[in-house]
């Protein structure tokens, strides 16, 4: 590549000692050199600091933000604003990226004029078990309606392979700042990813598609919390809302809203779950269960179209949900705990 645009990598840091070194490792061994590589420690309060500053050292791409802890948007944030190149990504800490991932994706937009480029990623496991995660759409290019029509509402129901996460696409950093975007603080609106691509994606014109799974993403075992948050659910609640309002703003199809819909059913069960796994008397968690199954937000959510965009399981508990069958529900949702 003759002539190469200088390319922004966003990292978010807090508390990631154990996993710095191969995150950034793997975005300086990158075959594309043109890079800065901005580090946003989020006040970490382990040894992050000393790893960013000692890399910045030994590498002259690299540049780091100290700052007080405010959560991830707001370290996105940090990170994009002294961004300087034609395109960006954001990396999260705990994770890697195959060493030619900034060439493909750079030279994949560069030939067909891309806003955002979207790619293949990896789940990997605690016991070196890894995991590829299909891209399952033959086309490999979205211009116009077609980013709105097919791929936004994919990303939501993870119907094409890929999701909602900020990783995994490389952004065009001038139609972000052109938008004047930034990433909401979890405080503010649970899953910031999906706010934040809900944002772009309603705008954006073009889309490329690289089926190569070339982000490693790291799933630790207790992913899953045993400690409920009591305001879990209206936080997903605020999340379905804030989001409908969005779309509604921006025009997007009824079948956007209905895959943003199908996303907050996701949330709603993990909060389920969460509830379950909590080490609460039953009789507590019974009571915080029907909380949620009687929230009207949750219950007026429950419309044939956006059912029927859950697989079959999922399809009947919220079937069972919908005609009040809560002994149905909370058998399953017991069963499933572990």
């Amino acid at each position: 590549m003759t002539d190469m645009p200088l390319v922004s990598v966003v990292v978010p840091v807090y508390n990631v000692e154990k996993y710095l070194d191969r995150c950034v490792q793997s975005v300086v061994g990158q075959t594309y050199d043109n890079l800065e590589i901005i580090l946003v420690d989020d006040g970490s309060t382990d040894g992050s600091a000393v790893i960013c500053d000692n890399w910045a050292s030994s590498d002259g791409r690299i540049k780091v933000i100290h700052k007080k802890n405010a959560g991830l948007g707001m370290a996105r944030n940090s990170g994009m604003d002294s961004a300087g190149g034609k395109y960006i990504f954001f990396f999260d800490s705990d994770d890697y990226v195959d060493t030619k991932t900034v060439e493909k994706c750079v030279s994949t937009a560069e030939k067909n004029d891309s806003d955002a480029v979207i790619y293949a990623l990896c789940d990997v496991y605690d016991d070196g078990r890894t995991s590829e995660k299909e891209i399952v759409t033959d086309k490999t290019f979205f211009v116009g309606d077609e980013v709105q029509n097919e791929v936004l509402p994919g990303m939501f129901t993870y119907s094409m392979g890929f999701g909602i996460s900020s990783c995994g696409k490389m952004y065009r950093l001038s139609k972000i700042k052109e938008l004047n975007l930034k990433f909401k603080s979890e405080k503010e609106i649970i899953s910031e990813d999906a706010y934040f691509i809900l944002e772009l994606f309603s705008q954006i014109k073009s889309v490329s598609i690289i089926k190569e799974s070339l982000y490693y993403y790291y799933k630790r075992s207790n992913s899953l919390t045993r400690t409920y948050k009591a305001d879990r659910q209206k936080q997903n609640d605020v999340f379905l809302i804030k989001c409908v309002e969005l779309a509604r703003q921006n025009n997007l199809s009824r079948q956007v809203i209905n895959h943003v819909t199908a996303r907050y059913h996701m949330y709603s069960i993990t909060a389920m779950k969460q509830i379950v796994a909590a080490e609460l008397p039953l009789k507590e968690k019974q009571t915080e269960l029907n909380k949620i199954f009687k929230s009207n937000v949750l219950r007026e959510s429950l419309t044939a179209d956006v059912i029927k965009l859950h697989n079959k399981r999922l399809g009947l508990f919220y079937t069972l949900l919908k005609h009040k069958c809560y002994f149905a529900c909370k058998i399953i949702l017991f069963l499933k705990r572990n």
